[in-house]
């Protein structure tokens, strides 16, 4: 069985720091503060040159993933019955 949870210890005081340098927003944005950085630098290069960029999910995955998740819903609802 895996678990995860966030933020890791490795993740934890970036989080502090973040949180005092931003109070108020959503504490979920500064656990993926890293996250965010990479596709934000990703795309941005993409925009700027034309490169594919990689491990960012275009248009088309995100419909097809929401498809995925939409066709769950009732499945995984009945399960937890």
């Amino acid at each position: 069985l895996f678990r995860h949870s966030m933020p890791d210890e490795e993740d934890e005081a970036n989080v502090e720091t973040l949180e005092k340098r931003y109070p108020g927003a959503m504490p979920y944005f500064f656990s993926q503060d890293p996250d965010y950085a990479t596709v934000k630098e990703r795309v941005g290069k993409q925009c700027a040159t034309g490169e594919e960029a990689t491990g960012v999910a275009t248009i088309d995955i995100a419909c097809e993933t929401l498809k995925v998740a939409e066709y769950l819903v009732p499945v995984l609802q009945e399960q937890l019955k």
